[in-house]
């Protein structure tokens, strides 16, 4: 039986890491981790922190899984940088991609919220977002052009 809400710590220790990985690397630890569920608490906060959430400060994450559409909430305590001067484009295109059942997720920073749903990303990237979870070498691929 799935949770309605669970909220979850976020870690920042391995953050840092996450941005010396190379695009290989990164994409087989994000690979490894894909879930079907958004409910798999375990994998969405593995891949939170693979996605690179972590390295942007203290932060819990909050699922909603009881009915669609289904939602993940990053809410920082404190970050590194200015909300504004932060892309979070990238981590949150990432974690839609690896979730199969993720709708939309949400970043938020005392008032300030970053928002983007499967649709909005699918848009941009040109191509169906699900595909990074389906598909390793694309998810390799997306991960060496946001890196140069």
């Amino acid at each position: 039986m799935m949770l309605g809400t669970l909220a979850l710590a976020g870690c920042t220790s391995a953050g840092p890491q996450v941005q010396e990985k190379d695009a290989a690397t990164r994409a087989h630890a994000l690979w490894e981790n894909r879930t079907a569920y958004v409910g798999d608490n375990s994998k969405v906060t593995a891949l939170t922190t693979e996605a690179g959430f972590g390295a942007m400060g203290s932060h819990t994450i909050s699922l909603h899984t009881t009915t669609p559409p289904y939602v993940a909430t990053l809410a920082y305590d404190a970050l590194d940088k200015p909300f504004d001067t932060v892309d979070f484009t990238t981590p949150v295109t990432l974690l839609l991609g690896t979730v199969a059942n993720l709708d939309r997720v949400e970043v938020r920073s005392g008032s300030d919220t970053f928002a983007l749903t499967s649709k909005e990303a699918s848009a941009k990237l040109g191509f169906d977002v699900k595909d990074l979870g389906r598909d390793e070498a694309k998810l390799t691929a997306f991960l060496e052009s946001v890196n140069d």
